[in-house]
């Protein structure tokens, strides 16, 4: 597949030009490939449009840590229900405009009746998340990680997924009683 990756140099030699491959070059090639590779692999594995920032794939991670049940729906992925303990997670590039957003709706639901006790909305996702770096950066798998804990006191943020409690984690928003 890399092999039509050729450096060509054009030496004249009595009096007529000849077509002569780069030796130094030729040890590139198979680093070429597997960088060539990893970022296709990267850009196909993404559920957006793949950026500028080619490895900087974002992850989100909301967890449900004492709800006894929550139904989460965000733009265009599906409703998701959440005991205690379970997670939902997904991951995507930024667009070119780094327009990318995404509000999510929590439902909390009694655990006997399933009826609505209380709700909240809000963006999880945006730019502004960007800017100051808010989310954490994951050098080993070249992920932009943002975390979010759903408890019954609120909706906490943190840029780890540091033990919750601790200072890592920060109040954001709280729950509309119904």
């Amino acid at each position: 597949m890399c092999g039509c990756v050729y450096i060509y140099i054009y030496v004249h030699n009595e009096n007529k030009f000849i077509q002569k491959e780069l030796p130094t070059m030729s040890f590139l090639k198979p680093f070429f490939c597997i960088f060539l590779l990893l970022h296709i692999t990267s850009i196909l594995k993404a559920n957006t449009t793949p950026s500028s920032k080619a490895f900087n794939p974002y992850r989100i991670f909301i967890t449900n840590r004492d709800v006894p049940k929550v139904v989460v729906g965000c733009d265009d992925l599906g409703a998701n229900t959440l005991t205690p303990g379970n997670s939902m997670t997904w991951r995507f590039r930024m667009n070119f405009e780094s327009s990318n957003a995404y509000g999510c709706r929590f439902y909390w639901l009694d655990d006997a009746t399933l009826e609505l006790e209380s709700y909240s909305t809000f963006t999880v996702f945006d730019e502004s998340f960007t800017m100051p770096d808010l989310c954490g950066h994951n050098a080993l798998l070249f992920t932009v990680r943002c975390y979010w804990l759903v408890t019954q006191n609120g909706f906490y943020f943190s840029n780890n997924n540091a033990s919750f409690p601790s200072n890592q984690w920060q109040m954001m928003y709280g729950w509309t009683k119904v």
